[in-house]
């Protein structure tokens, strides 16, 4: 009835283009006159549901024609258009009340257009017409009261209003509006909408120069603008954590200086809030230059108004976030711009979480990388780790050495002979541990400064590590020690095959006598010493070696377990020492020195230790003496727990006397057959290894 009767009494419809006042109309019609058309349609409506108020077509049509003439413009130009969209649309409303919105939506959008109605006076005026339909909804629909009831959360018709009026907004007005200091007015879905099309074309300057401008609004001195700026803030941060990260600098920068100076508490809330939203969502994507600026603009907010700052650093969790940071970090191999800076304002916790990863880092790429982030750090850092070394307890003393020794191993040699004197022999072991992964000169020259100081058990590891280095610092002591025949037996072998691996020209005379020297009819010294002697001779004279070991009586299938010699390119900070050999079954062990003893079954074996299933698991640096069931007689090892696998553990042997290594060596070629090539190239940096040597 409407469509035809008003057709009919109005005459033929211009496109909807034209507007209901656009420019070049002669009907430019007045707020009030579409307020009262809104109500003339609600009049309608009611005498269609109530029958004691239904309107005739006669009476209806008369009350057309007695509008003002702009007012019948105005209903023929909205008619035009929803005939227009009619074949697009669903009857989702009823077509009086969809009229009724579409007459205020062009109205808005006309007056806009005209300049007549700034941006920001939009949704008042939507409100106001909103106040005028609603009448008309009332009568008309059910559903929301439906939705209602079922607890279904709708959005406000002014804002739906609100979508429909921007939609139609010109584009080019779009980005006028967004690029002045009346973008706060534009709702942030309405802006988050613009965005997304702008960065579906790849408009990435007009995206950063929206967001730029609309970040300012927070400064503005209209407390309207900037609490609506700071709520909207929160919702584009996805926006501001895109790109470059500039947009997101800026805005922090704009949200720190605002809340230095905020006085309302209820924006003070507002503007915390974005600026904390703001800082995780640079947490988040790794916008490091801009978590610089969010500390440093906490500092700047707590220099002029101390005490206010607190609740924010916890909500932000840049220290929670410190972890993240550092595990990014090793597994990209290089410590990313800004990132320091950030680490700089939180020096404690970095400092703690730093050295706790370094002291388990298997890889000396991952230790070096620490290392630069500690020297990053500063001075105070670097003696805030000498005073650990001096004065803390042994358990968190030695976890600093490595880190130290690679930035300052002249206080390491100076400090720790006094502290190893104080600790127990399981701190003495963590410290050979540690100093694995110092570079190889500094490394050397602390192992030979430090081996005096050492417990008696631990002196064969750094032996061991001595040759692992490939440092000729380390042949004087490596000489005297194989020259002293008071020396226990299984450190001196050690020092033989360290000698070995540093090609020692100097104990060669020394390894020939060991190797050769009698007493009347057997030899002077022990099968044992023999064989790593011809082993390193062979090493540092292969043809002189030749000649002695073939009057040597020794059987060359025993020189076939010999120690390897160091890769110099490997990337794990401790290698192995002897070739691996799984054992073709599987040695019953037991401990023999604890409470409640531990049953092993041994299936990887080596002349330096093994790895084998256990009943339970023990602390690593734990000693125990271990029984090999091998024969009529098992074989005794001193042996340190390494690190464990599942359902296995590892040991390193630290003790042993020469008869029990000799039957060592028969079981091995006896189980374990001849020694496959060893390499660590296979062994590569890997994300959340740790190396685990024998």
């Amino acid at each position: 009835m409407l469509r035809g009767t008003a057709m009919g009494g109005l005459g033929g419809a211009g496109g909807i283009g034209a507007g209901i006042g656009g420019e070049g109309s002669a009907y430019s019609v007045a707020e009030e006159e579409v307020r009262a058309l809104i109500g003339l349609f609600a009049q309608l409506g009611k005498a269609r549901k109530d029958p004691d108020s239904r309107m005739d077509v006669t009476t209806f049509q008369s009350r057309l024609t007695a509008l003002p003439v702009r007012s019948q413009y105005t209903l023929q130009q909205a008619l035009a258009g929803l005939a227009a969209q009619a074949p697009m649309d669903k009857p989702d409303k009823p077509m009086l009340l969809k009229l009724a919105e579409h007459v205020a939506i062009r109205f808005a959008l006309d007056s806009y257009e005209r300049g007549e109605l700034r941006v920001n006076a939009v949704k008042q005026l939507l409100d106001r017409m909103n106040a005028e339909i609603d009448a008309l909804r009332k009568i008309l629909t059910q559903q929301e009261e439906t939705m209602a009831s079922a607890g279904i959360q709708m959005q406000s018709h002014t804002e739906l209003l609100d979508q429909e009026f921007w939609a139609q907004v010109p584009e080019e007005n779009k980005k006028e509006v967004l690029t002045s200091d009346e973008a706060w007015c534009v709702p942030p879905r309405n802006v988050r909408a613009f965005l997304e099309e702008m960065l579906r074309r790849g408009q990435l300057k007009t995206v950063n120069e929206i967001l730029t401008k609309y970040a300012a609004c927070v400064g503005l001195a209209a407390p309207e603008a900037r609490r609506t700026t700071a709520i909207g803030l929160s919702d584009l941060a996805e926006f501001y954590g895109s790109g470059d990260g500039s947009a997101l600098i800026d805005v922090i920068q704009r949200l720190g200086n605002q809340l230095a100076v905020e006085r309302e508490a209820d924006l003070q809330t507002l503007v915390g809030a974005a600026f904390v939203r703001m800082s995780q969502e640079a947490g988040a994507k790794r916008f490091y230059p801009a978590m610089q600026q969010a500390l440093a603009s906490l500092d700047s907010v707590e220099a002029l108004r101390p005490g206010t700052t607190n609740n924010l650093r916890q909500r932000i969790g840049a220290e929670d976030r410190l972890p993240e940071f550092i595990e990014d970090t090793m597994r990209t191999g290089q410590i990313p711009d800004g990132l320091l800076d950030i680490l700089v304002l939180m020096p404690k916790a970095t400092l703690h979480y730093v050295t706790n990863r370094f002291a388990n880092c298997g890889f000396r790429e991952d230790c070096e990388l620490l290392a630069h982030v500690v020297a990053g750090l500063g001075e105070e850092a670097l003696q805030r780790l000498v005073e650990i070394l001096q004065g803390a307890p042994a358990t968190e003393a030695t976890e600093v050495i490595g880190l130290l020794s690679q930035l300052s191993p002249g206080a390491v040699e100076k400090v720790l002979p006094m502290r190893l004197a104080q600790w127990p022999r399981v701190s003495h072991d963590r410290t050979i541990r540690q100093l694995c992964s110092t570079p190889a000169e500094q490394r050397a020259r602390l192992l030979v400064a430090l081996y005096g100081s050492l417990d008696p058990l631990i002196r064969p590891l750094a032996l061991d590590e001595m040759g692992m280095s490939g440092q000729p610092e380390c042949i004087p002591k490596l000489v005297d020690l194989i020259r002293d025949d008071g020396l226990a037996g299984f450190t001196r072998i050690k020092a033989i095959e360290a000698a070995g691996r540093l090609r020692a020209s100097a104990a060669s005379a020394l390894l020939q006598q060991i190797l050769e020297a009698k007493q009347v009819w057997r030899w002077a010294y022990h099968a044992e010493l023999r064989i790593a002697a011809a082993q390193a001779l062979q090493k540092i004279e292969p043809a002189l070696a030749l000649e002695k070991i073939v009057v040597s009586g020794l059987d060359r299938r025993e020189l076939m377990l010999e120690p390897i010699d160091p890769e110099s390119n490997a990337p794990v900070i401790r290698q192995r020492r002897y070739a691996r050999l799984k054992l073709s079954r599987h040695v019953a062990a037991i401990t023999t020195n604890l409470r409640e003893n531990l049953h092993l079954s041994v299936a990887e074996l080596n002349m330096g230790g093994g790895i084998g299933g256990a009943d339970r698991h023990l602390a690593p640096g734990s000693l125990l003496t271990i029984k090999l069931s091998h024969g009529v007689r098992a074989i005794r090892v001193q042996a340190i727990v390494r690190g464990a696998r599942p359902q296995a553990m590892a040991f390193e042997i630290v003790e042993i006397d020469l008869d029990e290594r000799s039957r060592l060596r028969k079981m091995l070629l006896e189980l374990g057959g001849l020694p496959p090539p060893a390499s660590v190239v296979n062994r590569a940096r890997r994300q959340s290894r740790v190396a685990l040597t024998k």
